[in-house]
């Protein structure tokens, strides 16, 4: 039977191990208030742990002092560990847990990185990986790709403003998707879709019955180009018609009696208009007059507008123009039951941001005056 561990021999152990007692002796297997004769730090180890376990009589500084320096290497063999994972060091060892400096044996480029964190597996070089972006690499990305940036870089998965170098039509590509899968525009995709959806004449005509349009020419030849019909519904004659592939994308062909939608491959503009009442700003694009009735109907002033060729020019400028607001920290400012015909989310606060701002930025960006 084990011999019963009194308080006198309990209080000479553990001074015997550097601890001194400053409480009466609980038992063997209970925290003991203890303050070490090194560090003069009070902690509680179990009797127990210390005497049996050769656990340490301290668990402050103690403690903290014997794990580093376990953890201490020898500069010369932290070298080579990190030269072992690519990483060449470029100043002395500055010990466990802190950065050092080092170069990426690959691509050379120079990174602050921990020993610890490259032994485990955390110390790959990204710039290798490719997620080091600057500015200046994202445009040489975009330029390979035939895209001219048009804004600054606004990171991998944000739509950056470029014009295509090919048909010189403007978009909102991101860098993620043109590094992965190349060119991106939406004009030269319309070109490859119009490629791709080509039919015969007697198909073609029959796509244009089953949109209760009939054809009053022969088919053009493309679906991209208008086709001169006649309303089945209404009998009102479309001169010029609908563009085919719009009619297979099921988007309607007559305007009196269709509900219309913006067609990007037409001409429209990109407009501005203020709300005294809301005191807001709204931003937007249209391919017919009647979007700005709309506004002004519901108490809306136009204040400036930009024609385009081709809508689709004036909603990639739209989409910047949000971007760039919302970048500044103003928050749409009103809601959808605020604006009867839609767009609350193209709205600002003037107390937010000054018209002659925002004017000044849209002639920036798009390089020309309004047109009203």
């Amino acid at each position: 039977m084990p011999r019963k561990v009194t308080e006198g021999d309990a209080v000479l152990a553990m001074l015997g191990r550097g601890a001194h007692p400053i409480e009466p002796f609980p038992g063997t297997q209970l925290p003991w208030a203890c303050r070490c004769l090194t560090c003069n730090e009070v902690s509680a180890p179990r009797y127990n742990d210390v005497i049996n376990k050769g656990t340490g009589v301290c668990n402050k500084t103690c403690r903290s002092l014997k794990i580093a320096a376990k953890l201490i290497r020898d500069g010369a063999n932290a070298a080579a560990v990190m030269l072992s994972y690519g990483w060449e060091t470029l100043e002395e060892y500055p010990g466990a847990g802190k950065q050092w400096s080092a170069r990426c044996v690959h691509c050379g480029v120079i990174k602050p990185k921990r020993l610890s964190h490259v032994q485990k597996g955390r110390g790959g070089c990204t710039n290798c990986a490719g997620r080091d972006v600057t500015d200046e690499t994202a445009r040489k990305l975009m330029s390979e790709a035939d895209l001219e940036p048009l804004v600054e870089y606004p990171g991998s998965m944000q739509p950056w403003l470029s014009r295509c170098r090919r048909c010189s039509h403007i978009g909102m590509p991101t860098y993620a998707k043109v590094r992965f899968r190349g060119h991106q525009c939406w004009s030269c995709r319309s070109g490859k879709i119009s490629e791709t959806l080509r039919l015969d004449d007697q198909e073609a005509i029959s796509s244009m019955l089953t949109g209760a349009l009939e054809p009053l020419v022969p088919y053009p030849g493309s679906t991209d180009l208008p086709w001169k019909a006649r309303c089945m519904k209404c009998e009102t004659v479309l001169d010029p018609g609908p563009a085919l592939h719009n009619i297979r994308g099921l988007q309607g062909g007559c305007p009196t009696c269709a509900q219309r939608g913006i067609n990007p491959a037409k001409p429209g503009y990109l407009y501005l208009v203020v709300h005294d009442g809301h005191h807001a700003l709204k931003w937007g694009i249209a391919n017919s007059e009647q979007r700005v009735i709309q506004h002004a109907s519901q108490g809306w002033e136009l204040v400036s507008r930009w024609d385009f060729d081709l809508t689709g020019d004036a909603w990639a400028y739209e989409r910047q123009i949000k971007t760039w607001v919302r970048g500044q920290g103003v928050p749409q400012a009103l809601t959808v039951d605020q604006m009867k015909y839609g767009g609350h989310t193209e709205t600002a606060s003037l107390r937010d941001v000054e018209l002659d701002h925002v004017l000044r930025y849209v002639e920036s960006l798009t390089s020309r005056r309004p047109n009203g």
